[in-house]
């Protein structure tokens, strides 16, 4: 992996890209929140700083990758559910809290390393943004 580590990074663009994650939390508040921010921030910065459309990118990015896991995390257990007459609905409690837990962590970290300047890379969506982007 290597990034432009110019070291030219303003403030502004720090800002940004931590904004970029931060401002998916809009999705507990917001119906499609988690999507409309991050887009918005990439589609205004895509042409002006690669550092905020990566994380801007990454963060929507991750945000369907949460999407798609959470339709997956419902079906199985509506699944388990059905086949246990109901009471699996009893592990469906602490997969949910944990999915959560997850989600929060990978959207409050990379919001910190992009205050600080990093080009944190998340597991897949990463990966995905960088390729997007040609970084």
């Amino acid at each position: 992996m290597s990034y432009p580590q110019d070291g030219s990074l303003t403030a502004d663009e720090k800002l940004w890209g931590m904004l970029a994650h931060l401002l998916t939390l809009l999705g507990y508040v917001i119906w499609v929140g988690q999507y409309v921010a991050p887009l918005v921030i990439y589609l205004a910065y895509k042409d002006c700083s690669r550092f905020v459309a990566f994380h801007a990118l990454q963060a929507l990015y991750f945000q369907l990758i949460l999407l798609v896991g959470a339709i997956l995390l419902t079906a199985a257990s509506l699944l388990i559910a059905f086949i246990t007459c109901g009471f699996g609905v009893i592990l469906a409690i602490p997969l949910a809290l944990a999915y959560t837990i997850v989600a929060l962590v990978y959207t409050i970290w990379p919001a910190i390393e992009a205050s600080r300047g990093a080009w944190f890379e998340l597991p897949l969506a990463g990966g995905w943004a960088r390729a997007t982007l040609g970084i």
